[in-house]
């Protein structure tokens, strides 16, 4: 019997996204049954806390959150299981990267509802646009602090989970991200975890992912990993996939991605159909996921 649904939130939960509503009304409507009904959500996401409320003031229930990629869980109020980053090794990574590759943007990710941001290499004019498109998310707009030196402050003295390196725009923001990445495995990689997300590298504490969070969740609560539907659209969301066998995948996600979960479904709203049918979930196993292949770009 399943008794928790394990989503990422951006490209799955949300999606499609809709800046204003929030949730899709599909999504919504079918949570707030599975809820009632005595279910469990969990968000799996590189967020930190502060979209939490918005979606339970839209689910009318309380939720947990598995945040940072899996660096801690909140649940009741409360922070669990956490796994903050070195600060030294963080602080060496900022004083090395930022000097040597000129990272546009950075932000720190902790247990708070903020993020600290330093934009000290970005040029005026994308500084101000970046703000006024974070403004324009509306309901998914962060809740951003930009300055320099609490930046450097808040990695000297607090613990941070995650933190975000963004490397210009479009094509040429990717082309930089994809060129440091190996940089950093090469220098860092015995004390982070290390992803390229589009035009941005996000960094966590070494052996911290998706799949090692909930994994953590789920035996804080007493679950089993049969009575777990995950659900993901991209890289990072593969570490559920290698975790737990009844995996779903979203159909607008890239072929080799989809190919690695056992299930493909439209939106989280399809997920009503295998709540009552039961059956379409026997033969489900753990896949033993090629990381790097789902990540390629499809032809």
């Amino acid at each position: 019997m399943i008794k928790l649904i394990a989503t990422d939130m951006d490209g799955t939960l949300f999606y499609p996204k809709q800046r204003i509503r929030g949730i899709p009304d599909c999504n919504k409507k079918f949570l707030r049954r599975y809820l009632d009904n005595g279910g469990h959500l969990v968000c799996v996401s590189g967020r930190n806390g502060g979209i939490i409320p918005r979606v339970e003031r839209q689910l009318h229930h309380k939720i947990s959150l598995i945040g940072c990629n899996g660096a801690y869980f909140k649940q009741d109020g409360k922070t669990y299981d956490k796994y903050p980053m070195d600060r030294k090794k963080l602080a060496e990574l900022f004083a090395t990267f930022h000097r040597d590759f000129g990272v546009w943007l950075w932000m720190l990710f902790d247990e708070d509802d903020y993020l600290y941001c330093n934009t000290s290499n970005i040029p005026k004019w994308v500084e101000l646009g970046f703000q006024y498109g974070n403004n324009m998310n509306l309901y998914f707009a962060e809740k951003l602090i930009r300055d320099d030196s609490l930046f450097l402050k808040r990695i000297a003295e607090h613990d941070n989970y995650k933190i975000l390196m963004a490397f210009g725009l479009q094509e040429a923001g990717r082309r930089k991200a994809e060129q440091a990445a190996p940089s950093i495995i090469s220098r860092f990689g015995d004390s982070f975890e290390v992803a390229v997300s589009g035009n941005a590298i996000e960094v966590t504490a070494k052996g911290i992912n998706k799949g090692f969070g909930l994994e953590n969740y789920i035996k804080a609560n007493g679950y089993t990993k049969d009575e777990v539907l995950v659900c993901g659209d991209s890289g990072n969301d593969l570490y559920m996939f290698d975790c737990f066998p009844h995996s779903f995948a979203m159909a607008q996600s890239p072929d080799h991605f989809k190919s690695q979960a056992n299930h493909v479904i439209k939106r989280i709203s399809d997920l009503e159909d295998y709540l009552n049918h039961p059956e379409w979930l026997e033969n489900d196993v753990i896949k033993r996921v090629n990381f790097q292949k789902a990540l390629e770009k499809d032809d």
